[in-house]
């Protein structure tokens, strides 16, 4: 009885079994299969009419009904596509990293879909998501070159954002890795050990010295790693120790870098002259300091100090003829350490040659002191001023007979060392005090006679007894003017007093 059963079901249960396979296995994935194989044949186009056909063949297969695999292959392909069409229509991007995250989160990430996700975010403008997911999934995206490009355009974007934020640190980071990627090297600025060093000297502006000079140290360790000059960078580090080094020393350390320049200097020509005209420069000022750092009764520098002077201000100009300060320090040097109006007025002709520089170094400060010197001039004018003086005087209505003849007698005796072209009234602007004002009255004398006698009395010893005579009579004339105790003339012939003696002081020596 049972076999007579078995042989009635067996071929009822083997035709519904094949009946089965043949739906499963052929009728309905050749439902989805059709569809799938026209967009993948569509997909190879960039008309965006055939992409669109293919977009919506691949949704008639995704409603077939498939599974497994082959519903990832059909998602992956729905991805791919919308991505495609982003070209023309940007929001789908964003479509197809939804689908595409889907897809991922489902299956996980293989070679392929790890790659369009890069460049989908990559098309989204998210670089630093595609910073990351390069770092992280490196070992599925390396197999693909194109892979590595995204990447590297990616950090060229950050580092730009970065740079314009005059954040160095963050535009160093992603360019380096621009560097490890060795995709679009050539996008690299040349001047990227530039935002190191300019890192650096904006700290030593704003007195944050040990961030300066660690600003320094990486440019230094940067170039070192590049096999370029570390010039610059050592020459920041030398800034930083300046203000507490040891002249000495630091004359060295300058010396060793002007060596390693002329060794091998950088490939920009103007940055190279202008490292060797600071080197230069800073030497020169190093050799002022080791002259301020000797003892205090040392005495002035010695003629081989100065010929060293000499040979550092000329390596100054050397390096860069349209620079001012070599002018300027000389100017200074020179007028410091004059002894007679001649050798001032070399200094003063420096540093006016300073101020014609195309980088003159204009301080008002020495401005100033150009401008004082030429106030008071030198013995001529000193000569000239004194005879304008004196014939104002005797010009006076209130000067007595007695008076004008003294003074008469003084500008006799000066006239014949006058200056060749007469005198000089407007030698120096002077004020002329009411005459019933006797104190302002005397403070313009005072100015005027101070004009007059400086130019040669700063040259005297400091004990020469035309010093404490002249002083004496200053003193006389202003407790006359403030006490003004003897009226007009007793303030009259305290002036008269003061510009006799001054004639002590400007009559040239007699010549046998």
């Amino acid at each position: 009885m049972t076999t007579i059963l078995l042989a009635a079901v067996l071929p009822s249960l083997f035709l519904t079994t094949v009946a089965s396979g043949v739906y499963f296995l052929v009728l309905l994935p050749g439902r989805w299969r059709g569809p799938y194989e026209e967009a993948l044949v569509l997909l190879d186009s960039d008309d965006r009419d055939e992409l669109e056909r293919a977009e919506g063949l691949l949704g008639q297969a995704v409603n077939a009904g498939p599974r497994g695999r082959a519903l990832s292959r059909i998602r992956f392909a729905q991805a791919q596509v919308r991505a495609m069409l982003g070209t023309y229509e940007p929001a789908r991007y964003g479509a197809a990293a939804t689908v595409l995250g889907e897809l991922i989160a489902a299956d996980g990430r293989t070679e392929h879909s790890a790659c369009l996700e890069l460049w989908l975010q990559a098309r989204l403008g998210n670089h630093s998501r595609v910073t990351d997911l390069y770092t992280e999934h490196r070992r599925l995206l390396d197999s693909r070159p194109q892979s590595r490009r995204i990447a590297a355009v990616s950090h060229l974007q950050l580092a730009v954002t970065h740079w314009r934020r005059r954040e160095t640190d963050g535009a160093l980071h992603h360019f380096d890795r621009v560097r490890e990627l060795g995709e679009l090297t050539d996008h690299i600025p040349a001047e990227l050990n530039d935002l190191q060093l300019a890192k650096g000297v904006q700290a030593v502006f704003d007195g944050r010295t040990d961030e300066a000079r660690e600003a320094f140290g990486v440019a230094r360790k940067r170039m070192e790693g590049q096999q370029l000059s570390t010039a610059e960078a050592e020459l920041g580090l030398l800034v930083c120790d300046w203000p507490d080094g040891e002249p000495g020393q630091l004359g060295q350390w300058l010396a060793q870098l002007a060596d390693q320049l002329e060794r091998r200097p950088p490939d920009d020509e103007a940055a190279s002259v202008q490292l060797r005209s600071g080197i230069a420069l800073l030497r020169l000022l190093a050799l002022l300091r080791e002259w301020l750092a000797r003892p205090a009764r040392s005495g002035a520098p010695s003629p081989d100090d100065f010929a060293e002077f000499r040979r550092r201000v000329d390596a100054v100009r050397e390096t860069d003829p349209e620079l001012g300060d070599a002018d300027l320090v000389d100017g200074l040097v020179r007028y410091y350490f004059a002894l007679s109006q001649p050798e001032r007025e070399q200094a003063l002709k420096v540093l006016d040659a300073g101020q014609g520089r195309a980088r003159a170094v204009l301080l008002p400060e020495v401005l100033d002191l150009m401008e004082r010197e030429r106030e008071l001039g030198g013995e001529e004018n000193a000569l000239s001023r004194y005879l304008v003086l004196l014939t104002e005087f005797m010009e006076n209505p209130g000067c007595s007979p007695e008076s004008r003849a003294q003074l008469l007698r003084q500008k006799r005796k000066f006239e014949r060392f006058a200056p060749a072209d007469g005198l000089d009234g407007e030698a120096v602007p002077h004020q002329r005090a009411p005459v019933d004002d006797p104190k302002r009255r005397v403070e313009a004398l005072i100015r005027r006679i101070e004009l007059i006698v400086y130019p040669r009395l700063r040259d005297l010893p400091a004990d020469h007894p035309a010093r404490d005579t002249l002083r004496e009579l200053l003193t006389e004339l202003r407790r006359v003017a403030d006490a003004a105790a003897d009226g007009a003339e007793g303030v009259h012939r305290a002036e008269l007093d003061l510009i006799i003696s001054t004639a002590q002081l400007l009559l040239p020596e007699e010549t046998p």
